[in-house]
């Protein structure tokens, strides 16, 4: 079975722009929602930048505002009750431009989370809502791959959860009043969603997912586990750095990075099966032929690969007891993700471990992987976004 036919059956956002945040501060009298986009993302419900000069001004996105609004009022439902049928945002107050990247984006922050937009709307109600209920329906135009991080605010209570093209409608009880039960509430409910959702993502991290492949078409299965162990510690441990801002890098070298270490590790495996002389009972690298530990390498490319889930979550405005919770939880799912995923290409790597010709197919693989790392670099690097055209 091909690896790729892996990622492509995959049905759900590793670290990619292809994330919004969704807030809602709940009251008695009152529910504001803010919503929130990268210019990427708002480009796909209109075009904005009319004077073609690769950069969004202030100006240009006051004009689109209105129409933006209104797509956003068509496909999101905010309800406070069963029998509620006008499911309103509210009124649009309009929205937040970055307050420290000046009047205009250039083209380049497009995916990045300096230059994320904020939409504020407001609804007036005449009594405590018991509950809150939003269901997103922009999926089909933002595509499946498109997860939404979203915060209830309420009484000093702050709930995380995340919508997908799965899971695209949530019940927050507010307590206001107390007939019905706050099972949702519970910290394993909390837990389990964004458990579920570090498997989401896993799954559709593309740049992930090759990064994985290239480590394990040299590698037996005990050296898989260390493997994926020391790269989810490592990335938890930039992701929560990142996340609360201890750490900073810009999002574009950050990304430009992980694709350099699917380059380099793929580059890696033709240096190691070619110094081995492709020979069949010599398949497996011994350990001294890496110069570097695998699982060493992985964990020093892993602390890479974390900042880019941070670029997307640092602008969910969390808690920090609340935020560290949350990716506690949502890297043991992307650890379990990897898991399924490493099992799942074990026969292919057994294979290629006793197939006559297996070195010469992990070596296509590898060569493979170094293209697609390549592509990655130069789409990333230049902002040419032909990658994100394609899907990957």
């Amino acid at each position: 079975m091909s690896p790729f036919l892996l990622v492509l059956s995959a049905t759900l956002l590793a670290h990619n722009p292809d994330t919004s945040y969704v807030r809602l501060n709940i009251t008695e009298a009152q529910i504001e929602t803010r919503l929130t986009y990268d210019i990427f993302t708002l480009l796909k419900v209109t075009p904005l930048d009319d004077n073609a000069d690769g950069r969004l001004q202030k100006s240009e996105l006051d004009r689109h505002a209105p129409h933006l609004a209104e797509f956003l009022r068509s496909k999101l439902g905010l309800a406070i009750s069963d029998n509620d049928d006008t499911a309103d945002l509210g009124q649009f107050r309009g929205f937040l431009w970055p307050s420290d990247i000046g009047d205009s984006i250039p083209a380049a922050e497009y995916h990045s989370a300096n230059g994320l937009i904020h939409f504020e709307f407001l609804r007036t109600l005449d009594d405590p809502p018991e509950v809150v209920a939003i269901a997103f329906g922009f999926f089909p135009e933002f595509t499946d791959r498109h997860t939404v991080l979203g915060v209830f605010a309420c009484r000093g209570d702050i709930y995380e959860t995340s919508f997908t093209a799965i899971e695209d409608y949530f019940e927050y009880f507010t307590g206001f009043e107390f007939s019905r039960p706050q099972t949702q509430h519970t910290l394993t409910d909390r837990l389990w969603r964004f458990f579920k959702m570090g498997v989401e993502h896993i799954f559709i991290g593309y740049d992930h997912i090759c990064f994985l492949i290239a480590l394990i078409v040299v590698s037996s299965f005990r050296d898989i586990v260390k493997i994926i162990t020391s790269f989810t510690i490592a990335h938890s441990l930039t992701l929560i750095l990142a996340t609360l801002d201890v750490i900073h890098l810009p999002s574009r070298l950050i990304e430009t990075s992980i694709a350099l270490t699917i380059v380099y590790v793929a580059l890696e495996n033709i240096w190691i099966l070619r110094a081995q002389n492709v020979s069949r009972n010599q398949f497996l690298a011994p350990r001294s032929a890496f110069r570097i530990p695998r699982w060493l390498l992985t964990f020093f490319f892993g602390l890479i690969h974390g900042f880019g889930f941070a670029n997307v979550l640092r602008e969910m405005e969390l808690p920090t007891v609340g935020l560290i919770r949350c990716l506690l939880s949502f890297n043991l799912g992307v650890e379990f993700g990897q898991l399924v995923i490493a099992t799942l290409l074990l026969p292919l790597a057994y294979l290629l471990h006793y197939w006559k010709y297996g070195s010469y197919f992990a070596i296509g693989i590898s060569i493979l992987l170094a293209l697609f790392g390549s592509a990655w670099f130069i789409d990333r690097a230049f902002n040419l976004e032909l990658m994100q055209a394609i899907g990957l």
